[in-house]
């Protein structure tokens, strides 16, 4: 079974994006990797074919950005407001021979970015499902200005629909010494939302030691709209990389003429 997307880039916990994962940072990599590393791996052959640049979008712990920056040779450009998840990536580019030079990460949100023009290529995971629906048209066209024409965006498939009951999912568990992780993950609808619920425990023995919890909110779309939307914005749906990644090519700027000579692009 795919994993469920790890948290949101919006946490309600704290209300605001970058206070978000506060609690949730620490037990990231040793959870939520290997879905990452599974994504990674099939973008590997998009981003040794960027030939302008790469921007990823919401980069979390770097765990996509590590490999989109080994498979290429343009400049990469990692967004991540949250500033636990950023802590984590920028000693990951540090640790990593040679990336710290190539990637640059920027702790603002994609419509603050000065790139336009500057990728071909943008990777955007466990993200869009996550905004609420104004905010996420608002990233689509900003996407677009950003792409250069016929470049592609890679994200995974929001969820089309809420929930019928709430469902519980046990995310895996992991060593490190004498503790062991384990996350689990509680979702159901709230409204026109799910609400996530991100349980960790940290287990000694048969005791638990720790435990922290975060809540989320995802904004479910049907394929029609999420089509209408991405057709709106000026992006072609070619075809899925994986069951739950889906490929959407930048479509070419067409010049529309009007009758006084002038003309206004589309």
């Amino acid at each position: 079974m795919t994993e469920p997307a790890g948290p949101a880039s919006r946490c309600q916990t704290c209300g605001v994006p970058g206070g978000a994962y506060a609690l949730s940072a620490e037990f990231y990599d040793i959870l939520h990797a290997a879905s990452y590393r599974t994504h990674a791996a099939v973008l590997a052959g998009p981003a040794a074919a960027a030939r302008v640049g790469i921007l990823e979008l919401g980069a979390g712990t770097g765990l996509v950005t590590e490999t989109l920056a080994g498979a290429s040779s343009v400049p990469v450009h990692a967004v991540e407001p949250a500033t636990a998840m950023r802590s984590v990536l920028l000693s990951r580019l540090a640790a990593a021979d040679g990336l710290a030079g190539r990637v640059t990460v920027h702790a603002c949100a994609a419509q603050d970015l000065d790139l336009a023009g500057q990728v071909d290529l943008v990777v955007c995971l466990r993200v869009i499902a996550c905004l609420p629906p104004a905010e996420r048209r608002t990233v689509w066209r900003t996407l677009a200005g950003l792409l250069v024409p016929e470049g592609l965006l890679f994200f995974d498939r929001p969820p089309a629909r809420l929930p019928a009951a709430p469902r519980h999912h046990v995310l895996g568990e992991a060593r490190v010494g004498a503790d062991t992780y384990v996350g689990h993950l509680t979702e159901w609808p709230e409204d026109d939302r799910i609400r996530y619920v991100y349980t960790y425990l940290v287990r000694r023995e048969d005791r638990v030691v720790r435990r922290a919890q975060e809540a989320f909110h995802l904004w479910p779309m049907t394929r029609p709209t999420l089509d209408e939307e991405l057709a709106a914005a000026g992006f072609h749906v070619e075809d899925g990389l994986v069951q739950d990644m889906l490929k959407v090519r930048r479509l070419p700027v067409r010049r529309v003429f009007t009758g006084s000579g002038g003309h206004r692009v589309r």
